[in-house]
C-alpha cells in the first residue's frame, strides 16, 4: 500500500543525554528553504545531497548547512574537460583569422574567427585562477560571427543519453563588448554519430536541446540551463558565439570560465572533470601531448647512434591517447650530438599507436654516439602529438 510522507516530528526517546524533537521538513530544489514556517531542529536534504538544519525558528527561519553535497569535487561529475581553463599546452595567446577548428586552451576550439585573439587571463573570480578571453582585435570592422566551443568524445557523451543534465558557466564582458544587446549565444548540440566534430557541420541526427542568449555585464555572473538529453544521443558538444557590431575598440571581449555539464536537475558547485589539476592534465593529454616548452636549448629526447644513417628515439605517451595520433614538429626543433651539431631534424615518425611512437632522425655521415633532440636556441621548439576530435 502506497503511503505519503509529510512533515513529521521524530520523538527523541531512548537516547542518552540532552534531547529535543527533530523533524524532517522535506526537500528543496537547491539550498535552504526560502518560504514556509519552521521550528528549531527542522532539517531538509536538498536535491544536490546537502543537508540544512533550522537553528532559529521563523519564516523561513535561519538555516545552517550541515552536510556537503554528495556531488561536490568528485572526478567525473563534470563532463567538460578543462572547464576551469587551467591547461594551455599549446600556449596562452592565439591570434586567428578566418580559421575553423583551431585549438587554443586544451579541448577548446575556435570554430570561425576573423581578427580575433583568444588568450588566458586572470579571472579575479573566487575559486578560479584563469578565464578564457575572446577578444575582437581593436580596429576590426569585420562582423562575422565569432565562436568557441568543445566537442565531447562519444564515450563521455553516451552516459548522459536520456538524462536530465545542467550546463552552467561563468561569463562577463568587456566595457566595450560589441555583441548585439550585450548577449552571447550559448548552444548545446547532440547527435547520433561517433566522435564527430560539429565545426565541419552539424552532428549526424543533430538536435539543439539548449539555445540560450545570456546577457553579459562587466561583472561575473553564473548562468545555468537544464534539459533532457535525447535517449539515442551518442555525441554532445557546445559552443559560445556572437556576431559583433561596428568597429572594435579596446575591451571588446567576453570571458568565460567554470564551464560544467553534469547529470543533475540544477547546477552544483564547479569541480574539475579530473578532480584535481593533475587529473585534469591527464584527461587533456588523452587528446593532446606536447614535448618541449619555451626554454632555449631545452632537451627532451635522447638516444644512441651506432654509426648508421639514423638515430631512433622512442616516445612513450604519459597516458593512452584517444586514438592513433598525428605528430607535428616545429621548425625550431633540431638535434645535436654530444660533440657537434647534427645534420637533420626529427621529421619521420613510425610505429604510431595510442601509447607510443618512434622518432627517426636521418643523420647521414654522423658518427656513433649519444644524440638528443633539443631546442635550437629560439625557445620555440616542440613536438605536438594530437588525437583531437
Amino acid at each position: 500500500m502506497a503511503q505519503s510522507i509529510s512533515q513529521e516530528a521524530i520523538g527523541a526517546t531512548g537516547l542518552p543525554g540532552a534531547t529535543a524533537a527533530s523533524r524532517h521538513a522535506g526537500a528543496t530544489v537547491s539550498g535552504a528553504p526560502t518560504t514556509g514556517t519552521f521550528a528549531v531542529g527542522d532539517f531538509i536534504v536538498d536535491q544536490s545531497g546537502a543537508m540544512y538544519v533550522c537553528t532559529v525558528a521563523g519564516t523561513p527561519g535561519t538555516w545552517q548547512l550541515s552536510g556537503v553535497s554528495v556531488n561536490e569535487n568528485i572526478a567525473g561529475k563534470n563532463f567538460v574537460i578543462n572547464g576551469g581553463m587551467d591547461i594551455w599546452q599549446r600556449g596562452t595567446s592565439f591570434a586567428t583569422g578566418g580559421n575553423f577548428n583551431v585549438f587554443t586552451a586544451d579541448r577548446w576550439t575556435v570554430g570561425y574567427s576573423t581578427a580575433l585573439t583568444v588568450s588566458r587571463v586572470s579571472s579575479g573570480l573566487t575559486g578560479f585562477q584563469y578565464a578564457l578571453r575572446m577578444q575582437r582585435n581593436s580596429g576590426s570592422s569585420v562582423t562575422s560571427y565569432l565562436q568557441i566551443g568543445q566537442n565531447l568524445e562519444s564515450v563521455n557523451s553516451i552516459p548522459m543519453a536520456g538524462q536530465t543534465v545542467t550546463w552552467s558557466f561563468w561569463a562577463r564582458a568587456g566595457a566595450n563588448f560589441s555583441g548585439a544587446s550585450n548577449y552571447i549565444n550559448a548552444t548545446l548540440e547532440t547527435g547520433t554519430g561517433t566522435d564527430q566534430n560539429f565545426w565541419s557541420g552539424y552532428y549526424t541526427g543533430a538536435t539543439l536541446p539548449i539555445t540560450a542568449t545570456p546577457t553579459l555585464t562587466t561583472s561575473w555572473q553564473r548562468f545555468s540551463y537544464t534539459t533532457t538529453i535525447p535517449s539515442n544521443a551518442t555525441q554532445i558538444g557546445f559552443n559560445y558565439n556572437y556576431t559583433p557590431t561596428g568597429t572594435a575598440g579596446a575591451n571588446d571581449y567576453f570571458d568565460i570560465t567554470g564551464v560544467q555539464l553534469e547529470i543533475a536537475p540544477q547546477a552544483t558547485p564547479f569541480s574539475r572533470a579530473g578532480g584535481s589539476i593533475g587529473g585534469e592534465l591527464a584527461l587533456c593529454q588523452r587528446y593532446f601531448y606536447r614535448l618541449g616548452t619555451n626554454s632555449a636549448y631545452e632537451t627532451y629526447l635522447m638516444a644512441a647512434n651506432n654509426g648508421t644513417a639514423q638515430v631512433v628515439m622512442p616516445i612513450q605517451f604519459p597516458v593512452p591517447m584517444r586514438t592513433t595520433p598525428s605528430v607535428t614538429t616545429s621548425a625550431g626543433t633540431t638535434f645535436i650530438s654530444y660533440a657537434s651539431t647534427g645534420t637533420g631534424t626529427p621529421s619521420v615518425y613510425s610505429h604510431l599507436s595510442p601509447n607510443s611512437c618512434v622518432v627517426i632522425i636521418n643523420t647521414t655521415g654522423a658518427a656513433a654516439g649519444v644524440y638528443y633532440v633539443q631546442d635550437a636556441g629560439s625557445g620555440n621548439s616542440y613536438i605536438f602529438i594530437s588525437a583531437e576530435l
